[in-house]
């Protein structure tokens, strides 16, 4: 795979942040601290449902690494915009924006599979989406090294 391509970089760096994501998605779920886990939006997103069986689950998952590898991709061309100094902070904030976007989405179109949810959840989405965001960064900034031949 030719990492020369800021797109596949972004691709691979969001997908690495959405697995981090998940991995603490999944220990706040078996801790009960989570109601809904990451998989579960991007299930009701594709079939209208939560995940029943382990295959809907799978793709569930697959489809959720896939949202987080798109918003990889965005934030790989807009660091170039708005430049790389403080990349953590900016991929903390980029991190919080989608979590903040997903939220407002769901309520504005009233996707009730979704709503309402409990605090505890909020408050975990928020780690797990600081979490992505510094994992995206991170690992968009480590790719671009590496491309770059450093």
């Amino acid at each position: 795979m030719n990492l020369n391509d800021r797109f596949t970089r972004g691709f691979l760096a969001g997908v690495l942040g959405g697995i981090v994501m998940s991995i603490f998605d999944f220990i706040s779920f078996a801790l009960g601290i989570v109601e809904l886990l990451y998989l579960d939006w991007a299930a009701v997103l594709i079939y209208g449902y939560r995940a029943n069986t382990i295959l809907e689950t799978v793709v569930a998952q697959a489809g959720q690494l896939f949202f987080s590898g798109i918003m990889g991709i965005i934030f790989a061309y807009l660091i170039t915009v708005v430049g790389s100094a403080n990349y953590l902070f900016k991929g903390c904030i980029y991190g919080l924006a989608i979590f903040f976007g997903s939220y407002a989405v769901t309520l504005l179109f009233k996707v009730t599979q979704l709503i309402p949810i409990r605090v505890d959840t909020v408050l975990s989405n928020i780690v797990t989406a600081l979490i992505y965001g510094l994992v995206l960064a991170q690992s968009l900034h480590w790719l671009e090294k590496k491309a770059a031949g450093k």
